[in-house]
């Protein structure tokens, strides 16, 4: 709550960092230094406000909020079609719309807002496939962090992506130094555990439900399967270091009736049909790790045969 209290506004030749008036502070403002560290010299955006007077001298009381005066209409434009390119799935195109808007804002020598430069980096962020596009999503976020208020709603979503990329090296402590770093993903890749994966499996009813049908898919769903799903999505990380897996297999069910002598017991039989033929990944470890959860001794597990497609999505969180 604090830190979205009024901030006094400072004298107009005053440095924001220091609420002093300096040659340096006057200078830096007008120099070739790039977006991010003159984000970290200028108060953050979106205090609340009643009036003028409650914002610094670079931002005006908008609705409430306090806003930078400066701005690039065309940087806002560029932003605007980015947002619109995002809405019908083109992510790529996207991403290198609102990278020509960053540049607008830079010559104009006008800070990025919040508004742009945090969905700009959650976008980097969730489509991040490769060292390179970690570190502009990154570099984004810091942007936006040196940008706004700490609990700003932008950077919700913005510390949720980049949460899921904290085992791929990322240096946190980076984003609280006063000056923007180079580079964020400067330590070792850590192996995610399995406390941290978020599984989800659609395996529809069948119609008519059968009672092994359910008591299928309730030993997937339950703690021994959920694990299983997330030793898979551990194993995929390793090799892919993506943070979301998922897989549509064919699970086929059939129970057989066994001589025992003086009884007769029906056994339950699970076998994957999976659709890669890759012999590495989630969905290959999905196919082999399936049928060790059933107990062919678990004569609750019986019923007429069938056979359901289901996905099987995880997520590392």
């Amino acid at each position: 709550m604090l830190a979205q209290g009024c901030v006094r506004r400072a004298d107009d030749d005053a440095d924001p960092a220091t609420g002093e008036t300096t040659e340096e502070g006057s200078e830096s403002q007008q120099s070739g230094r790039n977006r991010r560290a003159q984000a970290s010299r200028r108060p953050t955006a979106g205090a609340t406000c009643s009036g003028r007077d409650d914002c610094s001298g670079d931002q005006v009381c908008v609705q409430g909020t306090c806003r930078y005066r400066a701005t690039s209409v065309s940087g806002e434009l560029l932003a605007a079609a980015a947002a619109a390119q995002e809405a019908t799935g083109d992510w790529q195109g996207a991403m290198e719309t609102y990278e020509s808007a960053f540049e607008r804002f830079r010559e104009a020598d006008a800070p990025v807002p919040p508004s742009i430069g945090c969905l700009a980096a959650e976008l980097t962020l969730r489509n991040a496939t490769d060292a390179e596009s970690r570190e502009r999503g990154a570099t984004q976020a810091d942007l936006c962090f040196r940008t706004t208020v700490p609990a700003h709603p932008a950077r919700r979503p913005v510390l949720a992506a980049l949460a899921r990329l904290r085992f791929e090296g990322l240096d946190m402590n980076l984003f609280d130094g006063e000056e923007p770093a180079e580079r964020f993903f400067t330590r070792e890749a850590t192996r995610p555990t399995v406390d941290v994966v978020r599984s989800d499996v659609q395996m529809p009813d069948l119609e008519p439900e059968t009672r092994s049908h359910t008591a299928v898919r309730e030993l997937i769903e339950g703690e021994d399967g959920r694990r299983m799903i997330a030793e898979c999505m551990v194993q995929d990380w390793e090799g892919r270091h993506e943070s979301e897996a998922s897989a549509e297999i064919v699970l086929r069910f059939s129970s057989r009736l066994v001589d025992m002598g003086s009884y007769d017991v029906y056994q339950p039989r699970i076998e994957v049909e999976r659709t890669t033929t890759s012999e590495d990944g989630f969905e290959p470890c999905l196919a082999r790790s399936l049928p060790d959860l059933f107990d062919p001794d678990n004569r609750s597990i019986r019923g007429e045969s069938w056979n359901q497609a289901i996905r099987i999505n995880a997520t590392i969180r």
